[in-house]
């Protein structure tokens, strides 16, 4: 735990809360921003070779990020609002290519 300035225990507990939800916000943001590189470098692959077995790993990446932005969505991470425009945005560039 941090050295804090705070002298009650619920300010206390609050530093530790507070500490704990960075971590976790980090973890997600973290993911998601991972899995999106990954999702470009697959779109880049798949614009080169436009074979099935790239375009299955495609879909499986979209899920995976799908799966990530509504958790960190439902755990109050993303809001609402910038969750569904990730995903539309990740939508928009597989059918673009598709």
């Amino acid at each position: 735990m941090l050295n804090t300035m705070a002298n009650i225990k619920s300010a206390k507990k609050r530093v530790r809360v507070g500490q704990r939800n960075l971590k976790l916000n980090r973890f997600y943001k973290s993911t998601v921003k991972t899995l999106v590189k990954k999702y470009r470098i697959a779109i880049k692959s798949f614009e080169s070779t436009k074979d099935k077995e790239t375009y299955d790993h495609l879909k499986s990446l979209v899920s995976k990020i799908y799966s990530r932005i509504d958790k960190a969505a439902k755990k109050k991470v993303f809001h609402p609002r910038k969750a569904a425009r990730q995903k539309s945005r990740i939508n928009k560039i597989l059918k673009k290519i598709s």
